[in-house]
């Protein structure tokens, strides 16, 4: 006997993303300079992202990956640098704020850059009824 399970059908949305500049915090905005004694330095990453939802769409993460000069990875092992929290049909300038370690040489290469809709991570509630406490953290507090 087989056994037929329909499932719902999913469309990703597709964010274009295009003109990419990183540029230092302290020349796209010079209020935002780093204290001293931080060992990275604050870049900005500017672009252009075109969405084809139909309507706005929030909470967007961007990944990309970063070379210095020596085609060395900045942050390794660290793909999403950033997101953005609204973005509207069409095509838009967004800007993500990304920590570029100290140690990096400019000139900096972005490649693989895409933008994808955030998966939600699930947060510690403030709620302080019993309702919020599994039963096993009931059962701890006594």
């Amino acid at each position: 006997m087989a056994f037929l399970f329909a499932t719902p059908s999913v469309h990703a949305l597709d964010f274009e993303l295009s003109q990419l500049e990183l540029v230092k915090c302290d020349t796209a905005d010079p209020a935002s300079k780093q204290p001293k004694g931080y060992r990275s330095g604050c870049y900005i990453l500017n672009g252009q992202i075109k969405s084809s939802a139909k309507s706005l769409t929030k909470d967007i993460d961007v990944f990309a990956f970063i070379y210095d000069a020596s085609d060395e990875e900045v942050l390794p092992n660290r793909p999403r640098i950033g997101s953005i929290n609204n973005v509207p049909v069409g095509t838009s300038q967004f800007s993500v704020r990304v920590p570029i370690p100290s140690f990096a040489v400019p000139p900096f290469t972005i490649k693989k850059a895409k933008a994808k809709v955030a998966i939600p991570v699930p947060t510690i509630s403030k709620d302080t009824s019993d309702e919020d406490i599994l039963p096993l953290e009931r059962g701890i507090e006594g």
